[in-house]
């Protein structure tokens, strides 16, 4: 067996051995340089949170202009597209029954009026009975309600614009019959233009009446002011929706009945801090960013998100405006790190 003192000359050997082949001096392996990066100051906008819905252009006021009586067409007072005027003259019917009656009506009028008047001298001179008269005066209020009834089928046979308004594509031509419900034209009022969109009941604290709202029409390309003049009083049972309707001047005639517009609200206004969505770390629901500290030490940070705009998202807490954000060459980085920014936005 070896002895105790030999393996303590055999140790002390190695020692001597490990010392020969370590460096003269003490020098320590160097740090490991700084990660390049890229930072930029996070800085507070003012942001708006908007809602969009689809919504169906209406005219002001819109009808299909048709007939009350079965009677043929005996003239058009418009052409396509005409502006017309409330009380303006737009169809005749034929109408020689009733213009005859009518005649006859007034004629029968005008004999009992006659005849109420002779009684009435008669009476005077007591040589006629009141009873007559009475008799006389009623028969005067049958003319006259028969000449009121004949002018009312006489109206039906003259039709005419209840509003002021651009007169449609007319369906018929003189000479055509018409009957109840067939459209002769249309007629609408779209000086002002009603839009009518949808959206979800759990919006409905984000709207209210006198609302300014903005209208897209993707076929004019063009932006359009609204307000918001009515909110539906009941919400759709089946998807859960609520009707706005809003207001449009048009002025030009641009917007036309049936169109499809994108209705953008602004629900919400504030300031806050924008960030890239590309300088953001997700894990599972967390949501994690790098900001580069005074001492340029990268510093990673949990935050909590708000809004989210094409290619940026608000943060609402875990980083602040001034601060400098590293928004590219963090993949690699840990926590505590040395950085060194090689450029800025």
């Amino acid at each position: 067996m070896i002895s105790a003192k030999y393996k303590l000359l055999l140790c002390s050997g190695i020692v001597t051995a490990l010392a020969a082949c370590s460096p003269a001096d003490n020098t320590t392996v160097a740090a490991r340089p700084p990660t390049a990066v890229k930072v930029s100051p996070l800085k507070a906008e003012l942001v708006q949170n908007r809602v969009q819905a689809l919504g169906t252009l209406l005219a002001k006021e819109s009808i299909n202009i048709s007939s009350n009586v079965t009677e043929k067409i005996t003239a058009l007072h418009f052409d396509d597209g005409d502006k017309v005027k409330a009380g303006q003259p737009l169809i005749t019917l034929q109408q020689d029954e009733e213009a005859a009656q009518l005649s006859s009506a007034r004629a029968d009028l005008a004999e009992q009026e006659r005849e109420l008047a002779r009684l009435k001298g008669l009476i005077a001179k007591q040589s006629a009975a009141q009873t007559e008269y009475d008799q006389r005066q009623t028969a005067k209020l049958r003319a006259e309600s028969k000449i009121a009834e004949i002018q009312a089928l006489l109206a039906e046979r003259n039709i005419r614009a209840p509003f002021s308004g651009v007169m449609g594509l007319r369906q018929l031509s003189p000479g055509a019959l018409v009957s109840p419900g067939t459209s002769i034209s249309t007629l609408d009022d779209i000086s002002v233009m009603r839009l009518d969109f949808q959206l979800p009941s759990l919006g409905i604290g984000a709207i209210a009446t006198g609302q300014s709202v903005v209208a897209h029409s993707e076929a004019l390309g063009e932006d359009f002011d609204a307000t918001i003049s009515a909110i539906a009083t009941r919400i759709n049972p089946v998807d859960r929706s609520i009707t706005a309707r809003a207001l449009i001047d048009n002025p030009e005639g641009k917007l036309k009945p049936g169109m499809l517009m994108l209705v953008t609200l602004i629900t919400d206004e504030h300031e806050a801090v924008m960030i890239p969505e590309s300088a953001l770390q997700s894990i599972q629901l967390h949501h994690y960013v790098w900001i580069m500290t005074a001492e340029k030490i990268a510093e990673r940070r949990e935050v909590k998100l708000g809004i989210r705009k094409p290619g940026f998202v608000e943060i609402r807490s875990g980083a602040k405006s001034g601060e400098q954000l590293i928004y590219e060459g963090f993949s690699a980085l840990q926590d505590g790190a040395p950085v060194a920014p090689q450029g800025s936005d």
